[in-house]
């Protein structure tokens, strides 16, 4: 099963644009997602993401593993 990774994003007010990333196995299974809003510094992680499938994977833009890998370290810590 290939892993892909995948971006929305919208504007938060009075914080800048709020990034959401998601890891996805298959079509839309979302295994880990974590959402980072760089104008504020707020990153936060879910590796038990509330949603379990990926609404409308056509409408995201595809981001590197290592986007996702290096942002998922930092919001670990």
């Amino acid at each position: 099963m290939s892993i892909k990774y995948l971006e929305t994003s919208q504007i938060i007010p009075a914080k800048g644009m709020s990034y959401t990333m998601y890891e996805i196995e298959g079509e839309d299974k979302i295994l880990r997602m974590l959402t980072s809003i760089p104008d504020v510094d707020e990153l936060h992680t879910y590796p038990k993401p509330p949603v379990k499938k990926l609404y409308k994977p056509e409408l995201c833009k595809e981001i590197s593993k290592e986007l996702f890998l290096e942002l998922w370290e930092k919001g670990k810590k």
